[in-house]
């Protein structure tokens, strides 16, 4: 039953996890459309306040066929040109729609000029961005503020907004935005949320790997337990103190061998017996193999093997065992 089990665990963690993702990436991209939706405002108020800078340096004269117009008549230097609307328009839209379409011949939007306006608009209303830019498009002919027509393929880009009564002049905003900026205006109450949903999830993880980690220790009857030590017979594993100590087989069975002998001392006698009954010389392997179960319980000073001068080698658990 425990694979099960662990299986679920683990597929529950999952899913948290990508829950945690969802919701950093639907709060991200919700902010995400709240600044866009003030670039557009900050926008809308640069073109007026554009609008009335350029107007107040050209002379444009019309008249209006109604109060809520249906059109107007325009008259300039080429001419008297009849602009009609598909609605009725209030006179004032209608003035500008028209004004704008006019100054688009005789003193178009200044790309630049009009980055500088929605700049200030922008930090104004509290907004930050790496870099700002304006797309400008008469005609179908686009135009680029400070000729960038690179940065703002990785920007926030506002829907193109026309501005004149035949829709030929559209502007569009775009700011580089870094992604700090826009967790600072996640609301207080979202981001609490989410931070408290990360720390929870992190600490059932840590909880469930931990476990995990434990489970490794085998449970069965087939091992042998020293105090913090313990052998798995069949797999050749030692743990100590629930961690994993990495050890070769031969020295593994050495370390039994210390295990079960009488105040875990062993003879070079034994050990020969036990490993190499038949080897007339086996001093030098005994040696290295002492010195390798050595530097494998190096990092469990608990856990030593002491050499005994002419006697043999004994297995020294410390005290606090």
């Amino acid at each position: 039953m425990k694979t099960p089990t662990n299986l679920f665990n683990l597929s529950f963690i999952t899913l948290g996890w990508i829950v945690f993702i969802l919701l950093c990436y639907f709060s991200f991209k919700e902010e995400k459309e709240n600044i866009l939706a003030t670039m557009k405002e900050n926008l809308h108020e640069t073109v007026s306040i554009d609008y009335q800078e350029r107007l107040n340096k050209v002379l444009v004269g019309y008249r209006p066929l109604g109060r809520k117009l249906k059109g107007v008549q325009i008259e300039c230097e080429s001419g008297i040109e009849t602009i009609f609307f598909k609605d009725s328009t209030y006179e004032s839209l209608a003035t500008r729609l028209a004004n704008q379409y006019v100054m688009a011949k005789v003193i178009p939007v200044n790309p630049d000029e009009f980055n500088e306006i929605f700049k200030k608009e922008w930090e104004k209303n509290g907004g930050s961005a790496t870099k700002t830019g304006i797309i400008y498009c008469h005609n179908k002919k686009k135009i680029f503020s400070g000729n960038d027509s690179i940065s703002f393929q990785s920007a926030l880009v506002t829907p193109i907004q026309t501005i004149d009564a035949k829709k030929t002049i559209g502007v569009q905003a775009w700011a580089i935005i870094h992604w700090i900026e826009i967790v600072k205006h996640t609301t207080q109450k979202v981001l609490w949320s989410i931070i408290a949903y990360f720390i929870v999830l992190l600490w059932i993880s840590l909880s469930f790997l931990v476990k995990q980690q434990k489970k490794d220790v085998p449970t069965s009857q087939d091992y042998i337990q020293l105090g913090k030590m313990i052998l798995k017979l069949e797999s050749t594993k030692l743990y100590i103190d629930n961690q994993s100590c990495p050890i070769a087989p031969i020295d593994f069975n050495l370390l039994v061998l210390f295990v079960n002998a009488p105040d875990y001392f062993l003879t070079k006698e034994d050990i020969k017996n036990a490993f190499w009954p038949t080897d007339d010389k086996p001093d030098n392997k005994i040696h290295n193999h002492i010195s390798t179960l050595k530097s494998s319980l190096k990092g469990f000073p608990e856990y030593q093997i002491m050499t005994e001068q002419k006697k043999g080698y004994r297995l020294v658990i410390s005290s606090n065992e």
